[in-house]
């Protein structure tokens, strides 16, 4: 202000006035181009105030905050008084220095580094250098020219030796190195031939240069490339003396690598000497020197890799800590059991989550900013938890019913369970988040009407596939000998009666998944639904039992597939011979001769009785898999003996001895077994073959032959 009032007073000097009259409507514009200047020379005042100043006293670089002045409206009359001696003393002894010149293009750390360089004493600053590690002194050189030439100086040595001293277990300073090329392999991050950004950590400490494993790889050729060979004289190649680096092209492929330019300047220096003597000297030099580079380069990887542990180790400790303290961040919100319970199990998406392993301190900014997603996360998975627990629930409820199931009826597979409205309705609902017991009540109380309800919907739908081809086809028909039934999916040799296309695996793979099925909360070990798209009636097997059951005197409206097995038909094939001799004759019996060619002339019960025993003694001993009707989940096989003893070890209080006692076949108590319906009629017996004896020729037919 006292400058702006010595202009103001001496522009009135000149005009031959000190005062400022009121001024006229003729002189309003040369008053307002006054005030203007005189705003404009009061605002520069205060941006010199304000910048950065050199205190005198403190040695020290002041920043001053600039402070708001509000708006004044600019007075109708002003005056400016003379400054007086008083006035003048006060602005010269108060007022501070303004920054120096070279000062004011700089700011923050690097203005003071440039002060550090240009004001303190050099023995100072050599002595605060002695406490940095080399790449601290590597990044000083590059702030300023100033720093870059005093580190870069001869008088800087001993700084950069005892900065290297810092460093524990440091191998010694190579030879063709320098201090600063030196630091500059050990810590500088990056790719040297590439200078990509990123990270590099492959050091070829024989070659001193940093390089990823792309540059690598295109740089320096392999020592077995024949090129690379042919090109070295004779005496390299029997000797160890070129610097070789061992490289893993992959986990099982591992090569060797030569630097280009180091055997051109070897080479060069070889073939410049004249005598043998002077050769054989410089190969002896060089070996020695290779020796020498090798044992230090093992030193170096080995600090090396020790640097990398410490690091991992470092990184791994501060994601620890970062991982506890938003724990106790879960904890104040109360989630951490839901992330503890995360951790505790087989797949700990919480600990690898990309927001919790991170090698950065948490923050209360940090942590608001993660704070939402973290618990968006738990929720999901409690609510996965859940429904698992739920899922298993349900499984073994599921269990405990099929044990106790007829599988002479359809019953529903978990999945089909899994998938009713009611038993999704209770699953889904996690808002009240029920006990188990109560969980499992409603469950319990909704699990047998649904599986009524998918028999009847599932029988229908087998009824419907046979009233494509017998249109009056009804649900008592499913039973019948006649009613043959395919897998499209397995081919023509896999024929089926029902109910066995409730337990054919082709009817419960995953083309037959429902959308629902594709929860991700769903366990995997959950099987999937059922479904009838695969099966199909098939006419020309049905005519095929229709054939056999017409030679046994059944009624084919009538027979049953357990009345067949009760007759037992001999069937043999007029055709197939399979490579065997002309006498010997192909034979089947149920149900294997419907699995047989269709187009293949059948022979049924054609034989006498004695030429059946013969038969029949050549077939495979092969029993049929049967189902206790009791207990339903007891594999049993047609053995007499087999199911009289399970009934009596198992059923004894359920049936009456005396009629155990009296049985002499399995037909006596056919109402305590059932034939497996999980057996394949592929497996259920196989055919056979049973070659003639001829009897003897005559002598005289014989002798007719031989002349």
């Amino acid at each position: 202000m006292i400058r702006r009032s010595q202009r103001i007073q001496g522009r009135n000097k000149e005009k031959g006035g000190t005062q400022i009259q009121k001024m006229t409507v003729s002189e309003a514009p040369e008053s307002t181009n006054s005030r203007k200047r005189a705003r404009e020379d009061e605002k520069e005042e205060k941006e010199e105030e304000n910048a950065k100043e050199y205190d005198e006293d403190t040695d020290v670089v002041v920043q001053k905050r600039r402070k708001k002045t509000p708006k004044q409206a600019a007075p109708s009359k002003l005056t400016v008084a003379s400054p007086s001696k008083d006035d003048q003393y006060s602005e010269s002894s108060t007022r501070r220095q303004r920054m120096p010149e070279h000062f004011r293009k700089v700011r923050g750390r690097f203005g003071l580094l440039e002060r550090l360089a240009k004001d303190v004493p050099l023995d100072v600053i050599l002595e605060i250098f002695c406490y940095l590690d080399p790449w601290d002194l590597l990044r000083l050189a590059r702030t300023s020219r100033d720093l870059r030439n005093l580190l870069m100086s001869k008088s800087s040595e001993s700084t950069w030796r005892i900065a290297r001293d810092n460093i524990e277990g440091l191998p010694p300073r190579p030879e063709d190195l320098n201090e600063p090329q030196y630091a500059h392999l050990l810590f500088e991050p990056y790719c040297h031939i590439c200078r990509h950004s990123g990270r590099c950590e492959t050091v070829l400490w024989k070659f001193r240069i940093r390089a990823c494993k792309k540059c690598t790889l295109a740089t320096f050729p392999s020592t077995r490339n024949p090129q690379y060979i042919d090109n070295l004289p004779l005496a390299f190649r029997r000797t160890i003396i070129l610097p070789e680096e061992r490289i893993e092209q992959s986990s099982r492929t591992i090569d060797f690598l030569a630097n280009r330019e180091i055997t051109d300047r070897y080479k060069a220096e070889y073939e410049a000497l004249q005598t043998e003597y002077d050769r054989n000297a410089w190969i002896v030099r060089k070996k020695e020197a290779n020796a020498i580079l090798m044992k230090h380069s093992h030193l170096c990887e080995q600090w090396h890799r020790a640097r990398l542990d410490d690091r991992a180790d470092e990184l791994n400790d501060i994601r620890s800590r970062r991982k506890e303290a938003i724990l106790d961040r879960l904890e104040e919100i109360g989630w951490r059991d839901e992330a503890e319970m995360i951790m505790t199990g087989c797949n700990d998406t919480f600990s690898d989550h990309k927001l919790v392993k991170q090698s950065k301190k948490l923050t209360d900014y940090g942590w608001r900013t993660i704070k939402d997603e973290l618990v968006k996360l738990l929720s999901a998975e409690k609510r996965r938890r859940i429904l698992s627990s739920r899922y298993d629930y349900i499984k073994e409820d599921y269990l405990g019913f099929r044990s106790q199931a007829d599988f002479r009826e359809p019953f529903p597979r978990l999945g089909d369970i899994l998938m009713a409205k009611v038993i999704q309705a209770v699953i889904t609902d996690t808002s009240k988040n029920p006990t188990e017991y109560l969980f499992r009540s409603k469950v319990m109380e909704r699990l047998p009407g649904v599986i009524d309800k998918w028999k009847a919907a599932k029988t229908r739908e087998i009824v419907r596939i046979m009233q494509k081809a017998r249109p009056t086809a009804t649900v008592d028909d499913l039973h019948l000998a006649t009613s043959v039934f395919e897998c499209r999916s397995c081919g023509i040799y896999d024929p089926m009666y029902y109910p066995q296309m409730f337990s054919h695996m082709c009817c419960v793979k995953s083309y037959s998944l429902p959308k629902l099925m594709k929860d991700e909360h769903l366990p995997h070990h959950i099987e999937y639904s059922w479904t009838s798209t695969v099966i199909a009636f098939s006419e020309a097997r049905s005519e095929i039992a229709k054939t056999i059951i017409q030679a046994c005197s059944l009624d084919p409206t009538t027979a049953t597939s357990v009345d067949m097995y009760a007759a037992d038909p001999l069937v043999e094939c007029l055709t197939c011979k399979r490579g065997s001799p002309e006498s010997s004759r192909f034979f089947m019996r149920w149900p294997t001769s419907i699995i047989h060619n269709v187009e293949h002339p059948l022979s049924i019960n054609s034989f006498s009785e004695e030429e059946r025993e013969k038969i029949v003694a050549c077939r495979s001993e092969i029993r049929l898999p049967l189902l206790c009707a009791h207990c339903h989940n007891h594999q049993l096989t047609d053995d007499l003996s087999t199911v009289l003893a399970h009934l009596k070890e198992v059923h004894s209080e359920a049936i009456d001895a005396t009629e155990l006692e009296n049985c002499m076949k399995l037909a006596d108590i056919r109402k305590h077994w059932y034939f497996s319906p999980f057996s394949a009629l592929k497996y259920v017996s196989v055919p056979f073959r049973y070659e003639e004896i001829l009897p003897p020729m005559p002598s005289d037919v014989a002798l007719i032959k031989s002349d």
